[in-house]
């Protein structure tokens, strides 16, 4: 039977359009940096996204419109995340050295359990070439890091003087190679001591 008067078009409760929440947005992020890292990207159906993320595709859709608007937000958030935690790991720490060895040791244990900030970027990155500039941002945010971390130890003495943008970007080159090589006998904490050593002294013999 044809509803009729008021009540044609009155909104059914469960049709609603659901409010949007920075909790379930990160959830889903969460799900495609895994997703995302598992197999290369062609590969990869929103559907297995949502079973990840705990969610229905709707869900993901209403988040993100398009797989690769999903799969770029999965990146940018794998560098925020990045940046929060070297934020609170420097904050305490006045040695420019020590602090070079906490940039590397965040930035290897972050990517240590889950590949997926590296191996997203390193297996397609030429999607990305319309939106290096947001990248590029991020990017950055480590490399400033770094390049204060060297600055200080010029002002300090402790380093000589080096053109520290370049520098902080060799440093990250570091870090970047050492966890794309390593090899599964490898340990944190040897790879940091590698990375910082080789940065700091050079790999001359220390004269008698």
């Amino acid at each position: 039977m044809e509803l009729t008067g008021q009540f044609r078009n009155e909104p059914v409760a469960n049709q609603m359009p659901r409010a949007r929440t920075p909790d379930k947005e990160e959830a889903i992020l969460e799900a495609a940096a895994r997703v995302f890292s598992g197999r290369p990207f062609h590969e990869v159906l929103i559907d297995d996204v949502a079973t990840a993320a705990g969610v229905g595709k709707g869900t993901i859709y209403r988040y993100f419109p398009t797989k690769d608007d999903l799969f770029f937000a999965a990146i940018l958030h794998s560098f925020d995340r990045l940046s929060d935690a070297l934020a609170e790991s420097l904050a305490q720490e006045t040695s420019p050295r020590r602090r070079l060895e906490r940039i590397a040791r965040e930035v290897l244990s972050f990517s240590w359990g889950r590949r997926d900030l590296f191996t997203l970027l390193l297996n397609d990155e030429r999607r990305f070439a319309k939106r290096d500039e947001e990248l590029q941002k991020r990017r950055e945010a480590v490399s400033r890091l770094a390049q204060e971390a060297i600055l200080e130890g010029i002002r300090r003495r402790e380093f000589r003087g080096i053109d520290a943008r370049i520098g902080a970007e060799l440093f990250r080159g570091m870090i970047r190679a050492a966890n794309t090589l390593r090899r599964p006998e490898d340990t944190l904490d040897g790879l940091v001591s590698e990375i910082v050593g080789i940065f700091t002294h050079g790999i001359e013999r220390a004269q008698a």
